[in-house]
């Protein structure tokens, strides 16, 4: 039995992330600031992602870990809520970069002595988004996304000499129940997102979850990659994923949220 730690572990796509590997059989610590109900084989922690004095502490209370789930981040309310790049706060562009890539970066940090003193396979994944290869809009969050992509490039050879494999996932935008609150403004919203995907549908979080657990345990000569899990989303834009630009989509969806995570 693996142990496992998976961050943003009270949100959509965590709770879901954590049910799929305590289901797999694996025991499961879940970093959040919102408290989360423990169970057998499944110890939450309440701490700031952010602050790496606190997660320093609660590593050392954790012991050995096999596998580290970085979920926690998404994209800020105000942001969806602001389309024009001229009116968007600097204090919100930071602090999206601190929600996304910095959290991921201090938990990854504050982590390797616990990858370390754990034996046989380890990873790492971290939650990109679709918005870090799509044209949507939302700029601060599809900057922190993109970083967290250079971030696992970064460290997939390093990190590898020591046996650890870093991969990302990018989901396609999932109606949670936060996410669909935060687009209500958006009349039609997720119905229209989804009829430009390939499948006509949407991703659902045990989709994502199950491609973490396939990652951690499965898939053991993975590393360094991107994987886009997005019902489609991005072939619906030939050539996004490979040359990093997107063409002309639907004007309606021009600030779609990638990101599965209901941590916003």
């Amino acid at each position: 039995m693996s142990s496992v730690l998976v961050t943003g572990a009270a949100g959509g796509l965590g709770s879901a992330t954590v049910a799929a590997y305590l289901e797999a059989g694996h025991r499961v610590v879940g970093l959040d600031l919102a408290v989360t109900p423990q169970c057998a084989s499944f110890t939450p922690l309440v701490v700031d992602l952010t602050d790496e004095d606190a997660m320093r502490d609660a590593m050392r209370h954790i012991g050995p870990i096999q596998h580290v789930v970085s979920i926690a981040g998404g994209a800020l309310r105000d942001e969806k809520a602001e389309p024009d790049i001229a009116e968007l706060p600097l204090e919100l562009f930071r602090a999206s970069l601190e929600r996304n890539l910095v959290s991921a970066f201090v938990t990854i940090k504050t982590a390797m002595p616990n990858l370390r003193a754990a034996t046989g396979d380890r990873s790492i994944s971290c939650t990109t988004s679709t918005d870090a290869l799509l044209s949507y809009g939302l700029p601060a969050y599809a900057a922190a996304k993109a970083g967290i992509i250079g971030l696992v490039n970064s460290l997939t050879a390093p990190l590898g000499s020591e046996g650890i494999r870093v991969n990302a996932v990018a989901p396609g935008d999932i109606p949670t129940a936060r996410n669909a609150s935060e687009w209500a403004h958006k009349p039609g919203w997720y119905q229209d997102l989804a009829s430009n995907n390939p499948l006509s549908r949407l991703c659902t979080p045990e989709e994502i979850a199950a491609t973490f657990v396939a990652l951690s345990d499965r898939l053991t000569g993975m590393t360094g990659q991107t994987v886009v899990v997005d019902a489609g989303l991005t072939r619906a834009q030939p050539g996004a994923v490979s040359t990093g630009l997107s063409s002309t989509r639907n004007p309606d969806l021009a600030e779609a949220d990638g990101d599965a995570d209901e941590r916003r």
